[in-house]
């Protein structure tokens, strides 16, 4: 059910999004605001109501009891959102006309705040966290690498500042007249964008934005690397712990059996025949259990058993 009502929230919420940019577009713009009214009293309801729920489920926990809680409750930064959510909805859907919820300028700034819906998908903040786990721990090689490559983009922009300065297209005009023009051509050409309103002139200065090319985009592409290396050894790591959790309830009840099965398990006493006919030729058979069934044999069995499950849950 969970899962189910996560799906169907995510859905409306994308769906919805997908109307507000119709909205803009002048073709569909008729359309899509006539339907995004509808959904915007849904999902309206919808937000007020668990924001409601929400509020007065939150008692229940120690913390959020009584008038202080729920106050305490309110300011967290969720729920701040959630509230702003909910009241530039009534204001978009209160000030429009007829259906039109767009109907001027000032809605249409408060629509951006709409849009904080999407951060209602994730309420418990697991991507935040997991993202910011995965900085902290690279956090030494993602600070040596942007270092690296920041050094890179001041001292190249500036060599090319040097060559280009003084050299002028077929229209009299020069691309690089500041330092400041060399460095927006070199946060485009690492973050290799490349809009191509800068070009290099010289062979100097083609030669320096060639060198910088290879050496920078080097640099800056390491922490996407890093980052992304980092994200897979977190989820490894967690689905690893999550297993381990799941096989600890199963190990303490296999020992658990261990200590039944020790105490009500039976001794089988030890048979000896010393023999068997005295008169023809003194026979000695004798049949020995070596060792008496039920204790120290089901004990046995059982730790082995236990010992197994222990290690494959590791």
């Amino acid at each position: 059910t969970g899962l189910f009502l996560f799906i169907l929230f995510f859905l409306m919420v994308l769906v919805c999004l997908i109307f507000s940019v119709l909205s803009t577009i002048e073709q569909y713009a008729e359309f899509a605001t006539g339907t995004l009214f509808w959904m915007e009293i849904v999902l309206v309801l919808f937000f007020g109501t668990e924001y409601v729920v929400r509020l007065w489920s939150a008692g229940c926990r120690s913390k959020y009891a009584g008038i202080k809680g729920r106050l305490r409750f309110i300011r967290k930064p969720i729920s701040i959102i959630d509230l702003i959510v909910v009241i530039a909805s009534v204001i978009v859907l209160g000030v429009g006309s007829n259906g039109q919820v767009f109907a001027t300028s000032a809605i249409r700034g408060i629509r951006f705040l709409q849009i904080l819906r999407m951060l209602h998908v994730d309420r418990q903040g697991g991507t935040w966290r997991l993202l910011g786990s995965v900085v902290f721990i690279h956090r030494q090689e993602l600070i040596t690498t942007l270092y690296i490559g920041f050094l890179g983009l001041i001292f190249s922009s500036y060599f090319v500042y040097l060559a280009e300065k003084d050299a002028v297209d077929e229209e009299g005009k020069t691309g690089f007249s500041s330092y400041a023009d060399a460095l927006w051509w070199g946060v485009v050409t690492v973050t290799t964008i490349g809009y191509g309103d800068k070009i290099p002139q010289t062979w100097i200065g083609k030669a320096i934005a060639s060198c910088f090319s290879v050496f920078a985009i080097s640099f800056f592409a390491l922490p996407a690397g890093i980052l992304g290396s980092g994200f897979a050894l977190k989820v490894q790591q967690k689905q690893r712990q999550k297993h381990f959790n799941r096989q600890i309830p199963a190990n303490r009840k296999c020992f658990s059996l261990k200590g039944v099965a020790s105490e009500r398990a039976v001794s089988i006493p030890q048979i000896t025949y010393e023999h068997i006919d005295d008169s023809v030729e003194k026979k000695d058979v004798s049949y020995f259990i070596a060792q008496p069934r039920g204790t120290n044999e089901g004990k046995t069995i059982l730790e082995n058993v236990c010992l197994i499950t222990l290690l494959y849950s590791c």
